[in-house]
């Protein structure tokens, strides 16, 4: 019998895109190590760059994966929308290096103050804060955008503007992007992984199927951003019950801030004691509290307004989405994802309720609760109860601390 031949090996190489993801999806699914390979070798898709969608590229970069960030617009948007950074997101942007940037360029507010009809009401005092914020820190959006953009560019991340996401699917565990780019080309991308940072209208929440369930204010907000005379102190947010209306002052410099008030136009109900010299932008809007079913389906994940939106009471929303941004940046480190809208979608449920009935509560033009506000609200605010209550939701000390923040 003549001697058998060996046996023929075939070498083959995966130049398939879709059969190379399938192949490293199933990986990922099953083993946290190789799945954190997995997320190093592909570039992570983060659709928008916003302050979430910039905090989670710079937070994925600074933590060895390669995230690929784009955005349909061509800048930042020029208006100021958010304006509070609370001492949370400072302390989550500081290993970093962005915070220094922030704080040189922000305005410290170390006060919270509540007016009457004709006097102060009451005061909060942030430097009773414990960490190392005690305060809040006030810059425009735009401005905070451009720090954190700046950043990331210069990690070697740029983000890619006039970049679109049009389709996005998910079919056994492979994911498929289609992007139109600036050149008006579209472009087939199958990422290990997309995080929706786009925003209330978000089309990753809306390609995947998810809802956004909650409910809207029925009257329109007005806001303006404005140079004032110094007639009224400028450290820190000024919150004016007038009867049916609320008004308020959030500076942003020693003669710069931002009104807002329960209607379409605040420069007609305008307390005596403020003098505008110049008005720099005003708008209106209608205030939502809506919540995303789920914050994630298989590799496809949401942070920030396109998980969850709610009123601007106590400055949380812009910090909300960033926090959501730099946890699961840790969970995608440490295999953990699987957690993440376990950790997060809680902490988003409680803070809608707690800032939809603060401002039902500043809002309200019941009899009772006016008369509350103004004859009561002065005696308890100065118990050390309320104080801390206030405190907390402020600085986000209410909410679980980053855990990846005490190895720092």
């Amino acid at each position: 019998m003549g001697k058998q031949a060996p046996p023929r090996v075939i070498k083959v190489r995966l130049t398939g895109s879709t059969l190379q993801q399938r192949l490293l999806h199933k990986l990922a699914t099953t083993s946290p190590v190789y799945g954190r390979m997995a997320m190093q070798r592909g570039r992570i898709l983060i659709v928008g760059a916003g302050p979430s969608g910039l905090t989670a590229a710079i937070e994925l970069k600074r933590r060895g994966f390669t995230p690929r960030i784009i955005d349909k617009n061509s800048r930042p948007h020029a208006q100021s929308r958010a304006l509070a950074i609370n001492p949370r997101t400072l302390q989550i942007l500081q290993p970093s290096g962005v915070t220094n940037k922030l704080l040189h360029k922000g305005w410290r507010m170390n006060h919270v103050h509540f007016r009457g009809p004709s006097d102060e009401l009451l005061e909060v005092d942030l430097s009773d804060l414990d960490g190392p914020f005690n305060f809040m820190l006030a810059l425009p959006q735009y401005e905070t955008e451009t720090v954190l953009e700046r950043h990331l560019t210069e990690l070697g991340v740029p983000v890619e503007r006039e970049c679109e996401l049009v389709k996005l699917e998910q079919e056994d565990e492979v994911v498929t992007a289609v992007i139109q780019t600036s050149s008006g080309d579209e472009e087939v991308f199958h990422p290990p992984m997309v995080i929706g940072a786009d925003g209330a209208h978000s089309i990753v929440r809306s390609q995947i199927g998810l809802t956004f369930s909650g409910s809207s204010y029925p009257q329109d907000w007005g806001l303006a951003d404005v140079e004032l005379e110094p007639t009224l102190t400028m450290d820190g947010p000024t919150m004016f019950d007038r009867s049916p209306n609320i008004f308020g002052v959030i500076p942003f410099s020693a003669t710069r801030a931002r009104i807002v008030a329960d209607h379409s136009d605040p420069l007609e109900t305008m307390p005596p004691i403020l003098k505008v010299i110049k008005v720099n932008w005003k708008s209106s809007f209608r205030i939502s509290h809506r919540l995303a079913n789920l914050y994630q389906k298989g590799r496809i994940f949401l942070v920030g307004d396109a998980a969850h939106v709610h009123s601007p009471f106590g400055g949380r929303g812009m910090n909300l989405g960033i926090e959501d941004a730099a946890w699961l940046a840790w969970q995608v480190s440490t295999g953990r994802t699987h957690q993440y809208m376990l950790d997060r979608r809680p902490v988003a449920a409680e803070v809608l309720k707690t800032v939809d009935a603060g401002t039902r509560f500043l809002a309200s033009n019941n009899t009772a609760i006016r008369l509350f506000r103004q004859r009561f609200l002065p005696v308890l605010g100065r118990t050390d109860y309320f104080q801390t209550r206030f405190m907390n939701i402020m600085s986000a000390e209410n909410t679980p601390f980053p855990p990846w923040l005490e190895d720092e």
